[in-house]
């Protein structure tokens, strides 16, 4: 191992040090060798101290190990500085993490006022250089992490978010022969998905508007609508151009009239924050075009962190289950198919997470879930006794397979409370069946499954939170066709259908199942759709990711 005396010497900057941060020349600038009585530290040593006095905080993934392998495996020589000369994109890097706000990330985090301070000593110790080694460092690699996995971990924010996708492509970044070449990778750590890249655009043009104009907001008032005039319209206009729902325009207008261009741009403000589309400016809609620049920005963050949690690339095959739209795409053999789904009710939220769907089920018996046995089905019982007769149900004993099937008409339902409920229900196939004439399985600790349904007037509904927790389908028949187009078990299931067998298919290909939850996504015409947070998991994204500095004295 190199030790502290052959290494210092590389570290020390000349006097030119203070300029390089504000030349834009291409020099290389010397560094000139220190006595070695002025060593008073090693690069080493600072490594283990300054990880210290950088260490994470609670729901932040800093990775400050992987800092500390990495000047093991090149025996703690300095990062920055090679063959004398100091590496200039070091101010490239500190240019990259001041515009970090860019991805919804906090500058703060990254050290860049730190690192311009030791930039700007003009004759630096060897300590002094040592800490700025490390510290640029642990700047490079923490931001590498966050904008490759997320800065927050997902779970200690909400523990109903089970889907986290951590990669290790930003350690390799750590390996590569200069510091210029990690510099120049950064920007490949980012999700390559469009919609993050749409997303990171339209974060810049609020972050950016926000900074430059104030807020155009319309006065509360009666509905405006075609026809109208005055102040209010002239407002409301003035508020679309600002949101990009009506593009500038050299042609004259009246502003203060409401016209059909004006209702046209007021209807595409109102489909893309799904609200009802009726090209009046009510109090709903109202409400929505006040929301704060700076607020709308917020949450497109929140957005970027939640894509950094995924996969960096998805699958192309896939079934992708969008909670916040209420429907359920499939990505299958190059082809894109969409349809209505509905999802858990806000008390009984359907989890975040990937499955692997392995196998479907038609005709499916539907072993009721305890807690829903507990909460739905004995008030209902103790109410009317007879209820699981009327609606096609089983009661056995226990859960255990040989238990013995109840007369449920004989059972004193009023007497059991819901501690207490130990009994299994079924529901035998048939058109009442709550899970209808299909099943759609990918195993996971949540008990959640696609399924059909013989509730098909909760489609007609916009918003579409009505269920337990799994997921209800409106085209089962299509998505079982797509999902097993082609192959034997196409066959298998229309033969068990037919029969009206309960019956076990195993899918010719395994699909990856994606349940995702995001509140603003771009639409098809590159606008941002700000969607119902219906689970209000944002105040949850709000209380982990904002930041305020404290005072000194209010440290522990």
């Amino acid at each position: 191992m190199t030790s502290a005396k052959q290494l210092l010497p590389l570290i020390c900057i000349s006097l030119l040090l203070g300029a390089c941060a504000t030349s834009s020349s291409n020099k290389q600038f010397v560094v000139v060798p220190p006595s070695e009585s002025q060593m008073e530290g090693s690069v080493k040593d600072q490594v283990s101290l300054t990880l210290n006095a950088f260490t994470p905080v609670a729901g932040q993934a800093l990775p400050n190990n992987s800092v500390l392998e990495a000047y093991k495996a090149r025996g703690y020589d300095p990062m920055w500085i090679k063959g004398k000369k100091i590496n200039l994109s070091i101010y490239k890097l500190v240019d990259i993490l001041e515009q970090s706000y860019t991805h919804g990330l906090n500058p703060i985090h990254y050290h860049t006022n730190i690192i311009k301070e030791y930039l700007a000593l003009k004759s630096p110790t060897p300590q002094q250089l040592a800490e700025m080694d490390v510290i640029t460092t642990i700047a490079l690699t923490s931001y590498a992490h966050d904008l490759s996995n997320g800065r927050y971990e997902p779970l200690l924010i909400d523990p109903n978010w089970q889907l986290d996708a951590p990669n290790n492509n930003w350690k390799d970044l750590l390996y590569l022969d200069s510091a210029t070449d990690m510099v120049n990778s950064l920007p490949l750590l980012a999700p390559r998905s469009p919609q993050y890249q749409v997303l990171q655009k339209w974060l810049v043009y609020y972050q950016d508007l926000a900074a430059k104009e104030k807020d155009i907001f319309v006065n509360a008032g009666v509905p405006l609508s075609a026809g109208d005039e005055g102040p209010r319209v002239a407002q409301l206009r003035a508020r679309l151009v600002q949101l990009g729902d009506i593009r500038f325009s050299t042609r004259k207008v009246n502003e203060e009239q409401f016209d059909l261009p004006l209702k046209e741009a007021l209807i595409r403000f109102q489909q893309r924050h799904h609200i009802t589309a009726d090209g009046a400016a009510g109090s709903k809609t109202i409400e929505m075009l006040n929301v704060p620049l700076k607020t709308r920005a917020k949450q497109i963050a929140y957005n970027l962190e939640r894509w950094r949690w995924l996969p960096s690339e998805l699958e192309a095959n896939r079934i992708w289950v969008d909670l916040t739209n209420y429907t359920v795409d499939m990505y299958l053999n190059g082809e894109h198919t969409s349809m209505k789904a509905v999802i858990g009710k806000p008390d009984r939220k359907t989890p975040v997470f990937k499955g692997l769907m392995t196998y479907m089920v038609t005709n499916p018996t539907w072993r009721v879930p305890h807690r829903i046995s507990r909460e739905n089905l004995l008030p209902k019982l103790q109410a009317d006794p007879n209820y699981l007769v009327k609606h096609g149900y089983k009661v056995y004993s226990s859960w255990s397979i040989g238990a013995k099937e109840l007369d449920s008409t004989k059972i004193n339902w009023k007497a059991i409370s819901e501690d207490k409920l130990a009994f299994r229900f079924e529901q035998e196939p048939d058109e009442g069946n709550a899970l209808g004439q299909y099943k759609f399985m990918f195993p996971n600790k949540n008990e959640i499954y696609l399924h059909d349904t013989p509730a098909k007037h909760l489609f007609r509904e916009e918003d579409r939170a009505f269920s337990s927790g799994c997921v209800r389908l409106e085209n089962p028949v299509e998505f079982a066709r797509e999902i097993t187009k082609g192959s034997k078990q196409f066959i298998e299931m229309s033969d068990s259908l037919k029969k009206g067998s309960n019956t076990v298919i195993t899918l010719p290909t395994y699909i990856p199942v994606y349940l995702v939850y995001f509140t603003v996504v771009p639409n098809a015409n590159g606008m941002l759709e700000f969607r119902n947070d219906i689970y209000e998991r944002d105040a949850l994204m709000e209380e982990a990711m904002g930041y305020s500095p404290i005072r000194a004295r209010d440290s522990i």
